[in-house]
């Protein structure tokens, strides 16, 4: 795939994420805002409830005192006698008693007098009376044999006695009001309750804090314990108290709540989980999405590298052996036989070197799959080395270099597989004359530690950069600073050497300087 349609593509992809991100995170606040408005409508409502239940509750109050009082000063006393004045009336008696008693009307002359029984005029007890009197301005009484006959007139005169009663009750309330401050209405204790009660009717039941605000004196006053004056005076949850009275200074109640914002936010913690939940997904999607792309393409890259790369490897050995069977070929070479036994040893150098290659392709694509075998013999890691150097003798030759082995005196035996340890060391070997610009001085030096065998190999080669120490036994890496990229290689050598190392339990390191040469350290177990 082309890098422009890769960037394309990358592009179109963060372009439509950052996009969904954006309406997902304006749908949030959107759903953040409407929560807030409905919190602060309720929050309002409440208040503005609670305000009315104080002011009905004074009220009340002052009215029930006011009608014990009343109750106590004007105790009711049964009625035997009635006074009426008027030339005439009407009556409506009603007997509770039910046992027929007696009604007397007369006027003061004496010049008038009726008489009778309430069962005698009505079975139900209810009797109208009317009386017309001579003179034009009599003044007559009614007299009755019991206190339990009930006169309308009475209740009449009681109803109206009550109106009056609460007309008298207002006016005492405004009278009072007007003197009494709102410490003397209200105290801490009833508004928390009663703010409490309804804040809880609307679902609200975080932690709050309130005072009153005295508006023409600018003074808080009944403020709950710990409330924070600071943050209650710029709340926006405020409503009036009292708000008929008038002639009374205006009182304002104010309510804060700390946890306002958490409130919100808990109360919508499900939707905005499952929204980040999917914020996430999109972007690991996406960041995945990417890495893909980018790896597919690093693949396609190694892989052409890789192609390039092992083809000029392949048409080196080959080369050489193509030249050395037509000179072979020529009837005045035919005749010597050192001549032919040097090109014989050429072509079977440069074919063990074919070998390797393939050899470390197959086993490395062996690696990756988990499937090679170590087959674990006793071996002689001296013996090893020696083998290796002397495929690489006519390599040394043309490049007018020089190998040198410092064996250990010591044993040099261990459990291993002599084919894989085999190819592992050539190809650090190859690796020391390849990437040398000048005469190669490689160096093979065995020792022991504990109960370990170290081989360390040293050239003068270019050297390896510091920050690609931990890069360079990965698979097709190859360092692409100074000199290096310059020379051939397929980049899967060390990263071959490196796991055939380890599974036979060693270890493999590295030091190298730029333009002095590198050392590769390899320790290997006895048993």
């Amino acid at each position: 795939m082309k890098e422009r349609r890769i960037k394309i593509i990358i592009g179109l992809m963060a372009f439509a994420v950052i996009g969904l991100i954006g309406v997902q995170v304006f749908w949030l606040t959107n759903l953040i805002k409407v929560e807030e408005e409905r919190f602060n409508r309720s929050v309002s409502n409440a208040m503005i409830a609670a305000a009315s239940k104080l002011e009905r509750g004074e009220a009340a109050e002052m009215l029930v005192n006011t009608v014990w009082l009343d109750k106590k000063e004007r105790k009711p006393k049964p009625v035997k006698e009635l006074r009426l004045t008027g030339p005439h009336f009407n009556y409506f008696i009603h007997d509770t008693t039910r046992k027929g008693r007696i009604i007397k009307i007369e006027n003061d002359d004496d010049n008038f007098v009726y008489q009778f029984r309430t069962d005698s005029v009505c079975e139900n007890g209810v009797s109208q009376v009317k009386v017309f009197a001579v003179s034009s301005d009599p003044k007559m009484r009614v007299q009755v044999s019991s206190p339990k006959i009930v006169f309308e007139k009475q209740l009449d005169t009681f109803v109206t006695t009550k109106k009056r009663l609460v007309q008298n009750v207002v006016a005492e309330m405004i009278d009072i009001n007007i003197q009494r401050p709102i410490e003397k209405r209200l105290n801490v204790k009833t508004l928390d309750s009663v703010l409490t009660q309804e804040f809880a009717s609307k679902g609200i039941s975080s932690e709050f804090q309130f005072g009153i605000l005295k508006v023409r004196q600018d003074s808080l006053t009944l403020l709950k314990k710990g409330t924070a004056v600071a943050e209650l005076n710029k709340s926006n949850y405020r409503t009036l108290l009292f708000p008929g009275e008038v002639f009374t200074g205006i009182n304002e109640l104010r309510v804060y709540f700390p946890n306002k914002n958490s409130l919100i936010l808990s109360s919508l913690v499900g939707m905005l989980a499952l929204s980040i939940g999917f914020i996430a997904l999109i972007v690991g999607v996406f960041l995945k999405t990417v890495q893909m792309f980018l790896r597919q393409k690093k693949i396609t890259d190694v892989k052409n590298d890789l192609i390039n790369n092992i083809t000029h490897e392949f048409k080196t050995p080959i080369s050489t052996i193509s030249l050395a069977c037509e000179a072979l070929n020529e009837p005045a070479l035919s005749a010597e036989k050192q001549s032919v036994a040097r090109y014989s040893k050429i072509i079977r150098e440069e074919n063990e070197r074919l070998q390797l290659m393939v050899d470390t392709l197959l086993n490395t694509a062996s690696l990756e799959r988990d499937e090679i075998k170590i087959e674990r013999k006793e071996i002689d890691l001296e013996v090893i080395v020696n083998t290796t150097i002397s495929k690489f003798d006519e390599a040394i030759r043309q490049r007018e270099g020089s190998v040198v082995v410092e064996p250990h005196s010591s044993s040099n035996i261990i459990l291993g597989d002599k084919f894989h340890l085999t190819n592992a060391i050539s190809n650090l070997v190859d690796n020391a004359l390849k990437f040398n610009e000048q005469k190669p001085e490689v160096k093979l030096t065995l020792s022991s530690e504990n109960e370990n065998v170290i081989l360390a190999i040293s050239d003068n080669g270019i050297g390896i950069p510091k920050e690609s120490f931990d890069k360079i036994f990965e698979t097709f890496y190859r360092v692409q600073s100074g000199n290096v990229q310059n020379v051939r290689g397929n980049g899967i050598g060390l990263s071959y050497a490196k796991k055939i190392i380890e599974l036979h339990g060693g270890t493999i390191s590295v030091e190298s300087q730029i333009e002095v040469g590198t050392t590769f350290r390899i320790t290997l177990p006895r048993q």
